[in-house]
């Protein structure tokens, strides 16, 4: 059974609220209510503990308590002069290191362009810095932001190195000016020094930088500047009379200057060219190769008739090296002809060089009954030379540690200056490309002015394939083969001889399937050739079709080979961080 609960009885009185209050004034806690100042002079033996973080809000510390807040103890000086002292220490010796490793980067990106582009050592320091960095920014892979060769910068390189060339009181020194004042070319003025005093190696980087500067001319024609010379612009953004509405120019490039302030991002091409070839101490081959250059420039520019006057100009500078009093006796200078009764050791390379050219460009210009002659002629003259004599010993090189160190620290030799191309002519295995060209314009033009006879015609015929058979079996030689620039110059000649062989075959595959359809179709013509058959028209008509198939199918194979070699290089080179 539940015992009862008893009710606790509670007074009434002591639930009752108050409803008075002493005061409506909080009382503050014994031992926080006194001023901060009392509290620190307050007894030690207070029996509560006093507590700063218990003062009433709005109160403010004292001087003391301030440098006692912010003091600093001895451990604490000390840890901080000591990390001071390690990051003083840490950052220099970061710093060194880093331009340790940047002026060593730069070293070795020298070397590796010294050694890519090499550079004569009687030259300073500064011309043949600049004359490297002119070389290395004509290989487009090394352009990483355009892609391709930055002609403006290639061109403002090479133009400070010529300027230190040619200065007296640099590395011009001994540059001599022509007899009686050198000589003036009307629309380019004084041109040409005397650098005969000069040495080999002096005197073919001088020509080298000239010929590079005439390139990078060539390639900024109609291109313009500012005086600062800090951007350049092309023709198409440039207001002219050929070209009334420019376009716009990219976003981000300043508008174009105004026709006041605006100079030629390069001087005329042809003041190099003229340069090299009215200047005393160039060999042969060199102001042959410049007066060739300036022709071409000017076939370019649509001037048959100076380009043809240059080409005879440069024929005139080859047969001046000729070994031989008479010149007559080798070379016709009016046709440009050899002669088939000229001796051996009388003809040279350079009289050979310059009459193909001329051939080259007559053929150009339709002027076939001109140029066939030159060509029958200067392949007559490379197949009547003698073999040049192929030298099997090579200097071998030190592969020991000590050799290699010796080789990498060791300033590398200037390669031997080219030969002045007076020597008579040999015929060398690397110049089968020469031939097989050679063989190629003949059977071209053999085949084009054939007209109606079919033996002119199977003549031109024979030459196309005997160039194909020629350039195929170049490929296969070991001077060429091991050489990636002679192998694809030859595979070029073949494509061009293949291309050649198959229009030539679609002509006559064409020509023979019109004979036999009109044979077929009727008439008196038909009646006649119902009598004779029409089997071998047929016949004819698949033999051509057939060989003009399988020329195709050798263009096409050559054409997917050069293509997949292409790719390999670009993606070789541009997997490379710079390319020599």
């Amino acid at each position: 059974m539940r015992p009862s609960a008893h009710r606790i009885q509670v007074p009434r009185g002591a639930l009752s609220s108050k409803t008075t209050r002493t005061s409506d004034r909080p009382c503050p806690r014994q031992f926080s209510y006194r001023h901060p100042r009392q509290i620190l002079a307050a007894h030690q033996g207070s029996l509560r503990p006093q507590l700063p973080f218990l003062y009433p809000s709005g109160q403010h510390l004292s001087n003391g308590q301030l440098q006692r807040l912010f003091s600093i103890s001895v451990n604490h000086k000390k840890f901080i002069k000591e990390t001071a002292k390690l990051s003083v220490r840490y950052s220099i010796l970061i710093f060194l290191l880093t331009s340790c490793f940047s002026v060593a980067s730069l070293g070795i990106l020298s070397e590796q362009q010294e050694r890519a582009f090499p550079s004569p050592h009687e030259w300073s320091l500064i011309t043949r810095v600049r004359f490297r960095r002119g070389k290395w920014w004509q290989v487009p892979e090394n352009n990483e932001e355009e892609g391709f060769p930055n002609w403006a910068r290639v061109y403002s390189e090479l133009e400070y190195a010529l300027n230190r060339l040619e200065h007296p009181n640099k590395d011009g020194a001994g540059l001599m000016e022509l007899e009686e004042g050198g000589i003036l070319v009307p629309g380019v003025g004084k041109a040409g020094f005397d650098v005969s005093a000069k040495s080999e190696e002096w005197r073919q980087g001088y020509y080298e930088v000239l010929m590079d500067m005439a390139g990078a001319a060539e390639r900024l024609d109609g291109w313009v500047t500012e005086k600062w010379r800090r951007n350049v612009w092309a023709p198409e953004f440039i207001e002219s009379a050929t070209n009334p509405r420019p376009k716009a120019v990219l976003p981000g490039m300043p508008e174009p200057p105004d026709e006041e302030h605006r100079v030629p991002a390069a001087e005329a091409p042809e003041t190099f060219y003229l340069k090299i070839i009215t200047s005393k101490g160039f060999t042969t081959y060199q102001r042959l190769s410049a007066a060739l250059g300036y022709a071409d420039w000017l076939s370019f520019k649509k001037l048959p008739d100076s380009a043809e006057e240059m080409y005879r100009w440069a024929l005139d500078i080859a047969i001046a090296g000729l070994p031989t009093p008479e010149p007559s006796t080798v070379i016709n200078r009016e046709t440009g002809i050899l002669s088939f009764t000229a001796p051996k050791e009388a003809i040279t390379s350079n009289v050979v060089y310059a009459a193909t050219n001329l051939a080259t460009f007559l053929a150009e210009q339709r002027r076939v009954a001109s140029a066939l002659p030159i060509f029958i002629s200067v392949l007559r003259a490379r197949l009547g030379a003698d073999e040049a004599r192929i030298l099997t010993t090579e200097q071998r090189k030190d592969s020991s540690l000590i050799g290699t160190l010796v080789s990498l620290l060791a300033e590398p030799d200037y390669p031997p200056v080219p030969p002045s191309g007076d020597e008579p002519l040999l015929r060398k295995e690397t110049d089968r490309c020469e031939e097989a060209a050679l063989k190629n314009y003949i059977g071209e033009i053999l085949f084009a002015t054939a007209s109606s006879s079919p033996t002119q015609r199977q003549q031109g015929l024979s030459w196309v394939r005997d160039a194909v058979s020629t350039s195929k079996l170049a490929q296969s030689l070991d001077s060429i083969r091991t050489k990636d620039d002679l192998r694809k110059k030859c595979e070029q000649c073949e494509e061009v001889g293949l291309e050649a062989w198959g229009k030539i075959m679609t002509y006559l595959a064409a020509e023979a399937r019109e004979k036999r359809d009109k044979a077929k179709s009727g008439g008196l013509t038909g009646l006649v050739w119902k009598v004779k058959g029409t089997k071998g028209l047929d016949e004819e008509v698949e033999n051509l079709e057939g060989e003009e198939e399988g020329v195709t199918m050798r263009l096409n194979k050559l054409r997917s080979k050069m293509m997949k070699e292409e790719y390999e290089d670009l993606d070789r080179k541009f997997a490379r961080t710079f390319v020599f």
